[in-house]
């Protein structure tokens, strides 16, 4: 069992950007800057600075942007006579400078000789913000809080952070702002809601993105994050508001050769299934485990060794799906939950409490089974899969090579009759990472 604690994900501060050029002031002559900072790489709108320049004398004005030391870097207007009260329209679009501080210098030179300056400070910036993190370090909790810090450094000072939560696919789950930063730093105490809703046990990603004042964005590392405690768990055989889409899964994972060439028919395909694979065949397997997860497919638990569930004690019902979660983590990083599937469709009320105590939130049955485990030839199993499917329909199939060899028939045959096979992630969308009510 895993213990549920609270976890502290720490992001640890980044040095200290350079500071702006301190603005200087003068009776003679005024300058204005906008925007303060730009992106010559964004659009046209917003590549560049308009510099609104006004003698407040008679004189001789020239306009440069210069570096801290006052090195001219650009000039915007040769030495040019003006008259008291001229205004001068200028622009900057930071064209062979790099990135950084600068500032725009206007100097008024009277007759007697006399220069004056007003410095103001440009930011030349088309970098994204830097956001830190360390070496990610994995935790459990049961329903928060979880404590996130993050830094992000970048030349237009001023950011905007949120956490981003992901799917251990990497699918973006939702955003959860975070505290106004401090010296460049946030601190965010967070409840495991997203859109008010709580997750779902299971592994995901934390990240932290920032958006500064030109309009980028920087992400750090991601963070692994386990889900752990006790749900209700649903059995469900089909799910008809998922609309036109219908669920490939498959079944205990026997043989990496299969199993793998299972992959590649999907990977060229260009669908994803759902695997359901017992533990031991996890830990016989694991580059197979490990490429299934990596290359976007949905995993779910299976036992650990394919009992008859309903014959088993409370106990062994629990350890045998416990089993099968940490093989799991200690293989790929990653978690079944939530999603069960009985050996055998063998499934009760213990059986689903069971389940439920170890994060399985929904007990995944099937409308639909083409019996591939007789090892019909592709055609045929093509041809029940596909006269039998409906919107929302569950597949269940197992890991075998005719069931490879019938994956190209089976998704042009669906996609014909207007159903798109998809994993069992793709099918709930956010219900497979968020509390909803429980189905009647």
């Amino acid at each position: 069992m895993l213990a549920a604690v609270a976890v502290g994900l720490t992001l640890f501060a980044a040095p200290a950007a350079p500071l702006p050029i301190a603005p200087v002031t003068s009776a003679a002559v005024s300058a204005q800057v906008a925007p303060a900072a730009f992106d010559p790489e964004a659009t046209p709108q917003a590549n560049r600075a308009t510099v609104t320049v006004v003698a407040q004398s008679a004189g001789t004005l020239q306009v440069d942007v210069v570096t801290a030391g006052g090195i001219a870097v650009a000039s915007l207007l040769a030495p040019t006579a003006v008259v008291a009260g001229q205004e001068q329209t200028l622009t900057w679009d930071g064209a062979g400078v790099p990135d950084g501080h600068y500032a725009v210098r206007a100097r008024l030179t009277d007759a007697a000789g006399v220069a004056q300056d007003a410095l103001t400070p440009v930011t030349r910036d088309g970098a994204d913000p830097v956001v830190t993190a360390p070496a990610a370090t994995p935790a459990t909790t049961s329903r928060g809080p979880v404590r996130v810090r993050a830094s992000a450094e970048d030349l237009s000072g001023a950011v905007a952070m949120r956490l981003v939560v992901e799917s251990q696919l990497g699918v973006e789950i939702g955003r959860v702002r975070m505290p106004t930063p401090v010296d460049g730093a946030s601190e965010l105490a967070w409840n495991l809601r997203v859109k008010g809703r709580l997750l779902l046990p299971g592994v995901y990603r934390l990240r932290v993105a920032a958006d500064d004042a030109v309009g980028r964005r920087g992400t750090g590392d991601a963070q692994l994050l386990r889900v752990a405690r006790a749900v209700t768990s649903t059995q469900i055989y089909r799910l008809p508001e998922a609309g036109d889409k219908v669920a490939l899964t498959f079944d205990d994972c026997l043989d990496s050769g299969p199993w793998l060439q299972l992959l590649a028919a999907l990977r060229r395909a260009r669908v994803k299934g759902t695997f359901f694979c017992n533990g031991v065949n996890v830990r016989a397997n694991p580059d197979a485990a490990r490429r299934t997860v990596a290359e976007g497919h949905t995993i779910g638990s299976h036992t650990w060794a394919h009992p008859w569930m309903t014959k088993e004690a409370a106990g062994e019902q629990r350890s045998q799906i416990a089993g099968d979660r940490e093989i799991w983590w200690s293989v790929a990083k990653a978690s079944p939950a939530p999603f069960f599937r009985p050996p055998y469709g063998d499934v009760d009320a213990g059986v689903r409490a069971s389940a439920g105590a170890e994060g399985m939130a929904w007990t995944v049955l099937w409308d639909v089974d083409p019996s591939d485990y007789l090892k019909p030839a592709p055609g045929v199993l093509v041809e029940r899969v596909v006269s039998k499917s409906r919107p929302g329909s569950i597949v269940v199939m197992h890991v075998e090579a005719n069931t490879a060899a019938a994956v190209p028939g089976m998704v042009r045959g669906l996609r014909a009759r207007g159903l798109e096979p998809v994993s069992l992630d793709e099918l709930f969308g956010t219900a497979s990472y968020l509390s909803r009510a429980r189905r009647g």
